[in-house]
């Protein structure tokens, strides 16, 4: 997706109080701005009030306004801050990390602090091209993003790295990884888009189709509606056995109006099922009537069990389908 300006006009700079910019930040919503913890955290050890003084990348110095911090995760490095005023535009779409294919074509730009000549106007903005390079995981239990690049600068940390081909945000750019040996050189660690979906949840609220790659914002927007449906009955399975889900249905042949349908059976072996994608989906066999007991009685199985197998083959199916959605 081609955007008329490189700088987009939800990218705005952090500024200490006396103007100098700090780091790069971006709208997620009217008034609602992510930027890198470590940003806010050395742009308010320069002043005493609390406050974060902001502008817009495109148009540097002019139309500042302020904003506090609403919320924070220090271990993944994000920020979320609350504005008195907002910019022109909003991030577009916010996708999933583990939903960005590796080597995907991304693009960082932000607020760029280099080192020039004397006399020489400094540089407000570079923009930066690279790859996705998939997730990497710290001894402490934080997973971030990973992108090879050579151009991210000091400056463009909580700059939001997007997907070149829809300008979806993908994560925020937290460190340069400065490796002294040559190994995984260029690598640049990003908070994941995921994360900024946890540090938003009560806060922000956001149309559930600026969230792609994430099952249930699939539905939202139009295209994972079974992702949406298969999440809901495991959620309804976990509050408790209290919790029925009924199918009224035309009486089979042989049953009378009212009468009770027969229980189902237990789901068939992974892989005899009908599906057409990398593994076939487990589809309970259907009945034409109650199961025996175990040794050709020819006794139903008692309405409990049989509940129980059934919900079973329920989970397993619902399982399945947000494993390969």
């Amino acid at each position: 997706m081609k955007n008329s300006h490189p700088v987009p006009d939800y990218v705005g700079r952090i500024l200490s109080s006396s103007g100098v910019p700090q780091g790069t930040c971006f709208q997620l919503a009217p008034g609602y701005l992510v930027t890198a913890w470590h940003v806010v955290q050395g742009t308010l050890a320069l002043g005493d009030d609390g406050v974060l003084t902001v502008d817009r990348l495109r148009d540097p110095g002019a139309d500042r306004i302020t904003a506090r911090v609403l919320a924070e995760d220090r271990k993944t490095d994000l920020a979320l801050l609350a504005a008195d005023a907002a910019f022109p535009g909003s991030a577009r779409l916010l996708r999933a990390s583990r939903s960005v294919a590796y080597a995907e074509p991304v693009t960082v730009v932000g607020h760029a602090l280099m080192y020039e000549t004397a006399g020489t106007p400094p540089v407000v903005w570079v923009e930066a091209l690279g790859e996705w390079q998939g997730e990497v995981r710290r001894t402490d239990d934080v997973t971030l993003g990973r992108l090879h690049s050579r151009d991210v600068l000091p400056g463009m940390s909580g700059a939001p790295v997007r997907q070149r081909s829809d300008d979806s945000v993908v994560g925020v750019v937290s460190a340069r990884y400065n490796t002294a040996d040559g190994w995984l050189a260029n690598s640049v660690w990003a908070g994941r888009a995921d994360d900024v979906r946890a540090l938003c949840a009560g806060r922000v609220e956001l149309d559930g189709s600026r969230w792609a790659g994430f099952p249930a914002a699939a539905a939202a927007a139009g295209g994972g509606a079974a992702a949406a449906v298969a999440e809901d009955m495991l959620r309804k399975r976990r509050e408790g056995p209290d919790i029925e889900v009924r199918t009224e249905a035309a009486p089979a042949p042989g049953r009378e109006p009212g009468e009770p349908a027969a229980s189902a059976a237990p789901a068939a072996p992974a892989g005899t099922g009908t599906g057409t994608g990398a593994a076939d989906v487990p589809v309970p066999e259907p009945l034409t009537g109650p199961a025996p007991l175990p040794g050709g009685s020819g006794e139903s199985v008692p309405d409990a069990v049989a509940e129980e197998v059934s919900q079973g083959a329920l989970e397993r199916v619902t399982r399945w389908i947000l494993d390969n959605l």
